[in-house]
């Protein structure tokens, strides 16, 4: 009974307030992780999270992801070397 409720109430704030209820959890989850690992660590998963994000979205666009991250790298290194 508690969980059909529970389920309902779920399930009409993701129809009705989506973006509130991804924003709400998200920064329940992200204040957690900080309590529970400090800020650092937790800015690190963010950053590979965004970046796997980044390499996932060059990839379904259908791109050479590899090939793209490889000249970035030698660009960036000749702009070191100068």
């Amino acid at each position: 009974m508690m969980k059909e409720e529970f389920k309902s109430i779920c399930q009409a704030l993701w129809q009705e307030h989506r973006g509130k209820t991804v924003g709400a959890v998200a920064g329940i989850v992200l204040g957690t992780a900080i309590l529970c690992f400090g800020f650092w660590h937790t800015f690190f998963v963010l950053c590979c999270g965004l970046i796997g994000l980044y390499i996932g979205a060059q990839m379904d666009q259908g791109e050479n992801v590899l090939g793209t991250i490889g000249d970035r790298v030698l660009h960036l290194s000749e702009r070191f070397r100068n």
